[in-house]
């Protein structure tokens, strides 16, 4: 029983998939970059090849279709457990089945990437209202801990939004960031060590943006179960109205 190995990163995972189908042998098990190897299996490594990946992405996108892809895509970046398995599977059935095997959704390898990319999907749509900058020294700063691996998503939509600005949105759960800067951005290592210094200038944004927030809310029409189902409590540690909430600080 041979399990694959790669990188953790999709391109890595293209990679993968490509010799997997020159050797005309499909993996038993899949494992990406940091997570243990088991020592009772033959282990297959992959090397990642960028300009191989390239081209097998746009193979894929010609021959499964765009939706395939992307559906495949989120649900890598999922929290899902066996993500790079039972995308391996999608790709593999609609490699036979064409572009429609998106809509196939009795099958369970499509049932379950479509449910793990949905996921994903709802969460980047909701950091993207919910995501907070700071200002640190001509530079803005953004951190959050979304279950899925989000950050090149969201990173895309403010490479637009922001473009001319300096900024650095950081994933603290995976210790990674996206960069911004001179109009392109780049994923990394990324950890503060500890709270950042807010500059005074951004205490007083802050301390606005609170007593806005304070000050526009019905107080005879709050609903807190509804609040929490729209912004659910687990992002709230880093948006600055929900300081001082329940102990968050």
């Amino acid at each position: 029983m041979a399990v694959w190995t790669f990188d953790g990163t999709f391109n890595g995972f293209l990679c993968l998939i490509h010799e997997s189908s020159r050797r005309k042998e499909r993996p038993e098990g899949i494992l990406g970059g940091g997570k243990n190897q088991p020592f009772l299996f033959e282990t297959v490594p992959t090397e990642t090849d960028e300009g191989l990946a390239a081209s097998v992405r746009t193979a894929l996108a010609a021959r499964l279709s765009r939706r395939v892809l992307t559906e495949g895509y989120y649900a890598f970046l999922s929290a899902m457990p066996g993500r790079e398995m039972a995308v391996y599977r999608y790709f593999a059935l609609a490699w036979t089945a064409g572009p429609g095997a998106a809509g196939l959704l009795a099958d369970e390898r499509v049932r379950t990437v479509h449910e793990a990319g949905r996921a994903v999907s709802r969460e980047r749509h909701r950091f993207l209202g919910l995501l907070r900058f700071s200002e640190l020294g001509g530079v803005l700063y953004a951190p959050f801990e979304p279950e899925g691996d989000i950050l090149p998503l969201v990173a895309g939509h403010f490479a637009r939004r922001l473009g001319g600005e300096r900024w650095i949105i950081h994933d603290t759960g995976r210790s990674k960031a996206a960069v911004y800067e001179n109009g392109t951005w780049r994923i990394a290592g990324f950890s503060t060590g500890g709270p950042l210094p807010l500059s005074g200038r951004e205490r007083e944004i802050r301390d606005l943006w609170k007593r806005y927030f304070s000050s526009t809310a019905v107080q005879t029409r709050k609903n807190p179960g509804l609040q929490r189902q729209f912004m659910p409590k687990k992002y709230w540690k880093h948006l600055p109205e929900k300081e001082d909430a329940d102990g968050i600080r």
